[in-house]
This record gives structure tokens, C-alpha cells and sequence, in this order.
């Protein structure tokens, strides 16, 4: 029987961030010694070539070679499972959320088949939380990949968080839903009472159901709710009505959550201002326009923070050739590059710009003020192309009404593009940057100057 070569071949990005088959030799001479000598054989199944990986790095503390070699081989089969989890997500939800596989890659495939150091890659995690009586071990590759902190916070910036209306509604206080709709979306104190007391009645029929099944070891992710259990929530209405009405609570509620967990999702929050609330379901025509303007937003949002992103550049790079002598503006494109493409660190960019010292580098790049200069570029120009789009969804009467709160929103949402890369620029784990804004710079900087790094 062949050797499956997924034992020995490691998936990894290359330096261009592209996923590639990584064949490794040394791997692949060990196993096929270790099969000549019979320590193990191989069968139909994988999972005693599985066990017996397992058993040989676990042996001896891992500390020996073979063990080494073991965990490597383990590494590699592991680094497929996190492609596939990589791969299902973006053919069930990526149309959907504008991503590909391509974009979850950099979350998962972090492992580039050196020896360990410090930094534990997902494979090793995986590894090490993994307990081979429960299940698989490609299972266990795909659904730790899809609950990795990191992959969901990129899929929240996207605005998909991944939990089903159920959850939402069962783990939601009546408190918190009062906060929710009044502040965060602006509804009325009758819609505010009317939601309440929808979900103190799912609360009163869901839960009691929950727990029952829990008690007869049923789990499972929440379920929806039956016929039944929407006759008992209100037996006023239809339970498809019934239904309606509670996963549009369940959206709104959805909607707080993406916010407040940093999903960068402005177009989210506008879609609850005051007289563009989601259509119903019947309203087919009313739901395009929806979409249409929500796309609109998103592309306005892009298309503004690379002009500011642009401007901004430019605007330091023409003060650094007038200023400086001799002129900084090379250094300064070149610093960028390395720090917001390469994730470089200010002090190992130093020696390659001909400076010294980390301080000579973060005074040459400012990052605190281009940050804030971006911003107020971005900021009114944002503004006023989406009170333009505004108008072709609602009247100029509406769009005065909720001109105050629209901006906000947008304040709110270039904030925390500027919150996340000024995060993200603190961390001590220098990663090729991910954030929005790094990405942006790093598109500019390439249109400005191509033979940058």
C-alpha cells in the first residue's frame, strides 16, 4: 500500500502569502525507514499509522529524534486538515461575506516545518489538544481551524459570526436586549417592549426545552424551534410568523455582537438607522436595494481609504524630499514597506534604511500621527459620498433626520480601522500584518514606488 504523501508534505505560504505543497525529504525517508524496519504497517485505515505517530513523539518526552521526526510527519497531515477547514468555509459562507480560502490561509498556515521554538504553530496546538479516543484527527484539524480565534475575527470583520440565531436569542438577557435596541439601534420604547416580551416568551419555552434535553444527554448546537415551541411562544399568530419575528431579533442581536466583538462592519449598524430597516421577506425588490447600497457602502468604504491612504503618502513623502537633507523620502517608502508588508520590526528595519537605532526609525514613520492623518482624510470624504448614496435609498428629509446618527456610525467604523492597525503595530509577535489599514498602506506603497519590498 502507497504511502499517504500528505505525511511527509507540508502546506505553507510562501513569501508571496500563496499556499503551496512543501514536500519534505527528511520526513519521508524516516516513515518509509520506519516501514521497512516493521515498526509499523500500513492498511486500509489511517488511523493506526495515526496512533502509532502519536505514541512515537509522545515517547521518551519528545525529546529524542525520532520523536521529533514523528511530530513533524503529524505536522504535515495536520497542515491538510487546516486547508480543507480553510476550503469549507469559503464554499459555504465566502460568496456570501466576500472572502476566499486564500484570505483564511494566513490564520491557520503558520507553520513552516522548522524545529519548534517559542512560536507554536496551529499544527502543534492541534496536536497537543488532541485526544485520539474522541475522534479523528483531520476532525479534530478542521474544527479546531474553525474555531480559531484569530480566522474568526478576520470572518467577523467580514461580518459573519458564527452562531446560530438560537444561541443568540438563548444567551441574551431581556436586559440586555433593552441596551441593544434602544442605544446601539436606535428603536422606539414600543418596538424595545415588544422584543422583551418576544423573548421572555422563547426564554420560557426555549430554555425549559434546552435543559431537558441536556439532562437526557441530548447537546448539540441550538436547534430551531418546532412547531410546537412557536405555538407556546404566542399562540396569537402563525408559527411561521412567530418564527419571523424571532430571527429578526435574532439579526439585530447579531448585529451588536459583530460590533462589539470588533467586526469592522460599519454597512452592519447601517442597515438599523431609522427608515432603513430590513425589508421583510416578501419585499424582494426592497431587500435588492438594500443589498445593492450595502455593496455600494463597502465599495465607497475601500475605494475612499485608498485615496487617503494615497494622499497621506504622498503629502509625508514630498515634506521628507523638502525638509530633509539629504531627502528621507526613500528611506521613509522603504520602512513602510518593510513594516506594514513584511512585518519587520522598527528595530531590524533600522540598518536596512541606514539609521541606528529603533527610535531614528519610529520618528521617521510617525505611525501615531499618519494614522490620525488618514483618518481625517478618510473621515469627511467617507461622509459625504455616502450621504450621496443615502438619497437614492430615502428622501432628503430622511437623510436630515439621520444625517447626525449616520455619522457617527462612520466615525465609529474609521475608528476602529485606525483602533485595529494601531493594535496590531503594538504587538510584540511581529506577523506580515493583516489589519485593514496595513493592507491598504501596503497596496499604496507598491503603486507608488513598485521595486519596494
Amino acid at each position: 500500500m502507497t504511502l499517504d504523501s500528505r505525511y511527509w508534505t507540508l502546506l505553507r505560504l510562501d513569501n508571496a502569502g500563496r499556499c503551496g505543497r512543501h514536500p519534505i525529504a527528511a520526513a519521508r525517508t524516516w516513515l518509509h525507514h520506519q516501514l521497512d524496519q516493521g515498526a509499523v504497517t500500513l492498511t486500509e485505515e489511517a488511523q493506526p499509522l495515526e496512533t502509532w505517530l502519536l505514541q512515537r513523539w509522545q515517547v521518551r518526552g519528545r525529546k529524542d529524534d525520532d520523536s521529533a521526526m514523528a511530530l513533524l510527519c503529524l505536522r504535515c497531515y495536520v497542515s491538510h486538515g487546516i486547508h480543507r477547514a480553510c476550503g469549507q468555509l469559503a464554499q459555504k459562507f465566502g460568496a456570501t461575506y466576500q472572502f476566499r480560502s486564500e484570505d483564511l490561509y494566513p490564520y491557520g498556515l503558520d507553520d513552516d516545518g522548522q524545529p519548534l521554538g517559542v512560536y507554536r504553530p496551529l499544527t502543534v496546538h492541534i496536536l497537543d489538544t488532541y485526544q485520539p479516543d474522541r475522534t479523528r484527527l483531520e476532525s479534530w484539524a478542521i474544527h479546531v481551524t474553525r474555531n480559531h480565534s484569530e480566522l474568526n475575527q478576520f470572518l467577523l470583520e467580514q461580518g459573519m459570526y458564527r452562531a446560530t440565531d438560537w444561541s443568540i436569542l438563548n444567551d441574551t438577557t431581556v436586559e440586555q436586549v433593552a441596551r441593544i435596541l434602544g442605544e446601539f439601534h436606535r428603536l422606539s420604547s414600543a418596538e424595545v417592549t415588544a422584543a422583551q416580551t418576544l423573548l421572555i416568551a422563547y426564554h420560557q419555552v426555549y430554555r425549559r426545552d434546552r435543559l431537558r434535553q441536556r439532562q437526557q444527554g441530548q447537546g448539540g448546537r441550538c436547534a430551531v424551534p418546532t412547531e410546537t415551541q412557536l405555538n407556546q411562544i404566542n399562540g396569537t399568530l402563525l408559527p411561521a410568523v412567530v418564527l419571523g419575528q424571532l430571527q429578526a431579533l435574532a439579526d439585530w442581536l447579531r448585529q451588536y455582537r459583530i460590533h462589539a466583538r470588533g467586526g469592522l462592519l460599519p454597512t452592519t449598524a447601517l442597515e438599523t438607522l431609522p427608515g432603513m430597516e430590513p425589508a421583510a421577506p416578501a419585499l424582494s425588490e426592497a431587500e435588492t436595494t438594500q443589498v445593492d447600497f450595502l455593496k455600494t457602502y463597502q465599495q465607497q468604504f475601500q475605494d475612499n481609504l485608498a485615496v487617503a491612504a494615497e494622499t497621506v503618502l504622498g503629502e509625508y513623502c514630498t515634506k521628507l524630499r523638502r525638509k530633509k537633507r539629504p531627502p528621507r523620502d526613500g528611506p521613509f517608502l522603504k520602512a513602510m514597506a518593510l513594516f506594514h508588508c513584511e512585518g519587520e520590526s522598527l528595530g531590524a528595519i533600522a540598518p536596512h534604511i541606514g539609521l541606528k537605532t529603533q527610535v531614528q526609525v519610529t520618528r521617521l514613520l510617525n505611525l501615531s500621527r499618519l494614522r490620525s492623518d488618514v483618518r481625517d482624510v478618510l473621515l469627511p470624504r467617507l461622509q459625504s459620498a455616502i450621504q450621496t448614496e443615502v438619497l437614492a435609498v430615502t428622501s432628503a428629509e430622511r437623510l436630515e433626520t439621520i444625517a447626525a446618527a449616520l455619522n457617527h456610525l462612520l466615525t465609529e467604523a474609521v475608528d476602529e480601522v485606525m483602533d485595529e492597525a494601531a493594535s496590531e503595530a503594538r504587538s510584540p509577535q511581529r506577523r506580515r500584518p493583516r489589519s485593514r489599514l496595513a493592507r491598504q498602506l501596503c497596496q499604496s506603497l507598491h503603486g507608488l514606488s513598485p521595486e519596494l519590498p
